[in-house]
């Protein structure tokens, strides 16, 4: 228990930890009222980038999860800043609608050059041509920027190819290494914890994926929390991250933290 003494800020993933698909993880809400009413500050990761924070934020009151735009941190939320903040910034988005409606006003025109391209979620239907105009931007200079690298996405009919693979794609063909905004990148973890004035010390990192949850927790020194669900119950090819506990669900974290 050594590790998880002393928590003070929950960051708990989303999809595959609170909820796998359309499916509330049993007892996850209830898991959720528990660490806030043991005085513990939660925030709500996670690499989805389909949707924007708000629609998200909808998605867990539905889902029963009392919550706010303002506890939720996702990629798509720091690509917003992170382009309203570059003067001139002109962006080739290959993202989904909602996305692309998100950084109206800095997307570039036709026939502009681009800044910056950004990859997020490609299952909105992207085509070789979308691909190939990243590709030619980022070739012509325009840095490559991607909302995450997860390999795999687990839906209600099973696994399916995440944002990772077509980031790594473009990565081979344009010779460009893509800054990555979701997870595991550790200004991911440690941007919520800044804002509450915490250090990543008394912080808990919660979710399924090896790679993006627990190794990127562990990157800025927070203690982690695999659970079985979602990804968390299979191989998970290249990830080498070890946990400092392993649960079934979070619906154990409870337990877990009580000793």
């Amino acid at each position: 228990m050594g590790r998880l003494t002393g928590i003070e800020t929950v960051l708990l993933d989303l999809d595959g930890t609170l909820y796998v698909g359309s499916q509330v993880v049993a007892g996850a809400p209830e898991a959720v009222r528990w660490l806030r009413d043991q005085g513990l500050v939660v925030r709500f990761t996670t690499n989805t980038d389909s949707v924007t924070p708000a629609a998200l934020a909808e998605r867990l009151t539905r889902l029963g999860f009392q919550t706010s735009e303002g506890e939720l941190v996702t990629p798509v939320a720091v690509a917003a800043r992170l382009f309203a903040s570059a003067p001139g910034a002109r962006v080739l988005a290959v993202a989904a609608d909602p996305v692309r409606r998100l950084l109206a006003g800095r997307l570039a025109g036709p026939g502009e050059q681009a800044t910056h391209v950004l990859v997020a979620d490609l299952s909105y239907g992207a085509t070789y041509d979308d691909l190939d105009a990243a590709f030619r931007a980022v070739r012509a200079g325009a840095e490559l920027v991607a909302t995450q690298v997860n390999r795999i996405a687990r839906r209600d009919d099973g696994e399916h190819l995440d944002t990772g693979g077509w980031v790594r794609l473009l990565e081979y063909a344009t010779g460009q290494t893509a800054r990555v905004l979701g997870k595991p990148s550790p200004e991911f973890f440690t941007a919520p914890l800044d804002a509450l004035g915490r250090g990543p010390d008394t912080a808990l990192v919660v979710g399924d994926d090896l790679a993006a949850d627990i190794g990127g927790g562990r990157s800025v020194g927070a203690a982690t929390v695999l659970v079985r669900s979602g990804k968390g119950d299979r191989p998970q090819p290249g990830a080498e991250a070890e946990p400092d506990a392993v649960i079934d669900s979070v619906a154990d974290l409870p337990g877990l933290l009580q000793g």
